[in-house]
């Protein structure tokens, strides 16, 4: 995701987006490239920050582009 630094009111853009509506690779001073890591939750099965895995109970690792939780139970009697 491609950030304007300079004028807050431009929207975001993928990097592919940006290079084909202004020919060229974004410059630093005045773009930022953001990297946002989203999961689905297994728990509710709602978008989540990767970064919010951790606070998690059920949280185990994460090992490169997977992040393992414990399996939830359910007994009923």
């Amino acid at each position: 995701m491609i950030l304007d630094l300079e004028n807050p009111l431009n929207p975001e853009l993928l990097i592919d987006d940006f290079i084909k509506i202004h020919g060229q690779y974004p410059d630093t001073p005045r773009y930022r490239v953001a990297t946002i890591e989203v999961v689905t939750c297994s728990e509710d099965l709602q978008p989540v920050l990767v970064s919010e895995c951790g606070s998690c109970p059920k949280y185990v690792k994460r090992f490169g582009d997977r992040v393992f939780c414990k399996k939830s139970m359910s007994l009923e009697y």
